[in-house]
């Protein structure tokens, strides 16, 4: 499993998959605190700028720790922040690892997201040299398990109860991507 040195670039058509930097505090507030933006993610929305930093702070941590890796989704031409993508749940013995995303809004229905995560798969499996990949998603979030299913993924079971949000528990499918079967990437 590859450690790192440096924390590795990648480019899409449209797209630069960089570190999420302390300078884009406003752009991951703008979308870690829209309600709408996280209803499944499983955290409460980001309530000030503080909790922005502490957010980012975590992402570089987990990067600094070898315990996760989260790529800051800008737009080439810009440099601008639209979302973050990566990995999460390392397990290195085992080169398996979940897959986390999200973006803002305003980006939807584009096909950033899409770019982003063959960019990611493709990392994933050839340059961390992961098995398998999988991602966890709530029954009724059909845009993220339709995502998913484009990817290759394949739904492999119901985790009952197993995302605690607030008060609640929430049901969620198990979908997984196997290095054998990634033809795309």
């Amino acid at each position: 499993m590859n450690t790192y040195d440096h924390f590795p670039m990648i480019e899409t058509e449209r797209l630069r998959l960089r570190p999420v930097l302390q300078s884009d505090v406003f752009e991951i507030f703008s979308t870690f605190s829209d309600s709408d933006a996280l209803q499944y993610y499983g955290m409460n929305p980001l309530k000030n700028e503080d909790e922005a930093f502490s957010l980012i702070e975590a992402f570089e941590k987990g990067f600094k720790s070898g315990s996760s890796i989260r790529w800051g989704i800008t737009l080439k031409e810009e440099d601008k922040l639209i979302g973050t993508c990566g990995f999460h749940n390392w397990s290195k013995s085992d080169r398996r690892t979940e897959l986390g995303y999200e973006l803002n809004r305003r980006y939807w229905h584009n096909g950033f997201m899409v770019e982003a995560l063959k960019a990611v798969l493709h990392y994933g499996f050839n340059g961390m040299e992961f098995n398998r990949i999988a991602a966890t998603i709530r029954p009724e979030n059909t845009a993220s398990r339709a995502l998913v299913k484009k990817l290759g993924f394949t739904e492999e079971a119901m985790l009952h109860e197993f995302q605690k949000a607030g008060e609640d528990y929430f049901d969620m499918y198990v979908y997984a991507l196997l290095k054998k079967n990634a033809d795309l990437y």
